[in-house]
């Protein structure tokens, strides 16, 4: 488990360990740091942690692991990275609405995030062998995980960060926000573990193929207007510009932006925006904002209209999340 040590936050813990469901959440007034932090360890080779901070300075979790872990990464707001080893060199680094794989052996790993900005990000451990029961031999993402436990040194197993889609953070306010106790809560984020490598697996799984058929034929330079193009529609959520704009600020046409965006991405332009609005909408609900206060902040006119976009994006109300 975690505790503040100077301006920083160390962590320790044994993923492997026996035992009791063991779970702290913590409010942070301290040391420049503000914020919330939930930590989780299940007997069952799962461990999550949730860090909601802001820091007048720059910040630092740094974890001591007792046995080798698969560490899936997923940041909502803010940039991180990860450094490794005495000489701290860079392993991963990672902006808003995305995640990625990382492998860490028994050893201590930093995580850092900038000053005066907002920083929310879950951190999801399982064992090897919880991996190897969901990940078949013939995945991409097999061999790579193989080659890390061999090596037993940090690595992060694909070349690029994922998009955070908000059906996967969906399952992580789940996880958080768990309503149940005891062995039921341990089997209730069993299921959500599985339901999120499930999910996962399969979108690497999809988007390793099309990478291999379809981004093969794109040039280092129309990858990196796709790149620019996320980027714009990140920074204007609310006030998102035409697909003829996007298209000439990164210097192409609405045509072969449409085209290439789904090919990097695997969504469509229109799809990835209304995947970060509906994920940010969420977040502000479970801060305790008003359901019409939540849509005017998402861009609606009226509340029914954003109820309804809502509700047909994650299968219930955002009433829900009031009670």
């Amino acid at each position: 488990m975690c505790a503040l040590v100077s301006n920083d936050i160390k962590c320790a813990f044994d993923i492997s360990g026996s035992g009791n469901l063991r779970e702290r959440r913590k409010a942070l007034t301290e040391n420049g740091h503000s914020g919330s932090v939930y930590e989780m360890l299940s007997p069952d080779g799962i461990n999550l942690g949730y860090y909601n901070i802001k820091s007048s300075q720059e910040g630092e979790v740094v974890f001591k692991n007792m046995n080798p872990f698969l560490q899936i990464s997923y940041t909502l707001s803010g940039n991180k990275s990860y450094t490794t080893g005495s000489e701290l060199t860079k392993l991963a680094s990672f902006q808003k609405h995305q995640y990625n794989y990382l492998f860490f052996p028994e050893q201590e790993i930093h995580l850092n995030w900038q000053a005066d900005e907002q920083l929310e990000i879950f951190e999801l451990g399982v064992t090897p062998e919880l991996v190897f029961n969901f990940l078949p031999e013939e995945h991409p993402l097999f061999p790579v995980f193989i080659k890390s436990i061999a090596n037993n040194t940090p690595a992060l197993l694909s070349e690029v960060n994922l998009p955070l889609a908000s059906n996967i953070s969906a399952i992580l306010y789940d996880m958080l926000n768990c309503p149940l106790d005891g062995r039921y809560k341990q089997l209730y984020l069993k299921a959500k573990t599985t339901e999120l490598l499930a999910i996962q697996l399969s979108q690497y799984e999809q988007i390793s193929g099309m990478a291999k058929s379809d981004t093969r034929a794109l040039k280092k330079e129309d990858i990196e207007r796709m790149h620019m193009a996320r980027d714009i529609i990140i920074k204007n959520i609310n006030s998102p510009c035409t697909l003829i704009d996007l298209s000439h600020q990164v210097g192409t046409n609405d045509a072969y932006l449409k085209s290439h965006f789904k090919q990097v991405f695997g969504t469509t332009v229109y799809g990835y925006l209304q995947n970060i609005k509906m994920t940010h909408a969420r977040e502000l609900l479970s801060q305790g904002k008003a359901v019409s206060e939540v849509a005017y902040l998402s861009g609606y006119k009226h509340t029914a209209h954003f109820t309804r976009a809502f509700k047909k994006h994650f299968g219930f109300s955002p009433g829900i999340m009031k009670r």
